[in-house]
């Protein structure tokens, strides 16, 4: 029961991170950083995608180093950021 609750969990954070974009009020990108980040420690699969995306493309990479940053910030941020970190 537990993965796929947490697949839908990242839907809808992906889902208000676009919704984020497009409204100046909601921060977007922290909804995309945190759907990432529950990809990436619910599946292993996930995981090699966002290691695969922040080689790819370094602004997603400055996008997680900037969330980590950020004062609203889930503490287990850090943790996301060693998982997917590429040059590890």
């Amino acid at each position: 029961m537990r993965k796929p609750l947490m697949a839908l969990a990242i839907v809808a954070c992906l889902v208000m991170s676009v919704v984020g974009g497009l409204l100046p009020i909601l921060q977007g990108w922290i909804f995309f950083v945190l759907g990432l980040y529950l990809l990436a420690t619910e599946f292993e699969a996930g995981r090699v995608w966002v290691k695969a995306a922040r080689r790819r493309w370094p602004f997603l990479n400055r996008w997680i180093v900037r969330a980590r940053d950020h004062k609203w910030a889930p503490s287990h941020l850090k943790e996301f950021e060693d998982l997917t970190d590429p040059w590890k």
